[in-house]
């Protein structure tokens, strides 16, 4: 298979019909298939995903149930489950602009994995975002790159891609915990090997249209004792 999209959802009921409707669309005539990995929502999101899958056989739906909670646990299930030879990771959410993906798959091809980046020349954030969350986000990329010193420009976006043979090699590492498997990932090839290539591409970062977002004092909490474990072996 070409290609597996992991999406990982809580609570994301209004949004996943849309977005898997407009991804069925987008790759018609493609090998691929679509992971929607849902944390057993309230909201019953798993159910509307299941629904669509009824009718869209390369949909196929993962409800986390009895499992350990979380966006990286949930990729990585997602993962476990996908046949494709390139692994995407987009938000269940909309605000991942999804006609990015077929630019994201050809540098793939080419290299062990590529970042989408919100603030590359050509990217664009469409919703007007507070100033505190944009010095956040400007925050938590430069100690991500003082502490890591990966050398990409958002490794934080959450939207990438990774060639299956690239991760398998790194995957008995993954910790998989909180919401930047994006970034453990990145971290933990260029650690394995140095010389490995990394792409990335701007993206359209959209608005939310329904639902909440899970931004909050939790996350960056969970980030901060991701880089002291990655840099420093703790946390």
């Amino acid at each position: 298979m070409e290609f597996s999209i992991a999406i990982p959802t809580f609570n994301e009921a209004g949004n996943i019909v849309p977005l898997l409707a407009r991804l069925s669309t987008l790759l018609e005539g493609r090998d691929f298939e679509i992971i929607v990995a849902d944390d057993d929502s309230p909201d019953l999101t798993w159910q509307a995903a299941a629904n669509f899958a009824k009718d869209h056989p390369r949909v196929k739906v993962i409800r986390r149930v009895g499992r350990e909670k979380g966006l990286s646990m949930s990729v990585l299930d997602a993962f476990m489950a996908a046949e494709g030879d390139i692994l995407l990771v987009m938000d269940g959410d909309g605000q991942h602009d999804e006609s990015c993906i077929p630019g994201m798959l050809r540098l793939a091809e080419t290299n062990d994995m590529v970042v989408g980046s919100r603030f590359a020349p050509g990217a664009s954030i469409e919703d007007d975002w507070p100033l505190h969350r944009l010095l956040a986000s400007r925050i938590a990329i430069f100690a991500t790159k003082l502490l890591l010193g990966l050398g990409v420009g958002d490794p934080m976006s959450g939207f990438f891609a990774v060639r299956r043979e690239s991760f398998s090699r790194i995957s008995p590492q993954i910790r998989a915990e909180g919401f930047k498997i994006m970034l453990e990932t990145l971290y933990l090839l260029k650690k394995a090997d140095p010389g490995c290539h990394v792409a990335e591409m701007p993206i359209r970062f959209r608005r939310r249209e329904k639902g909440e977002s899970k931004l909050g004092f939790g996350v960056a909490l969970d980030l901060l004792k991701m880089l002291l474990r990655l840099k420093f072996g703790r946390g």
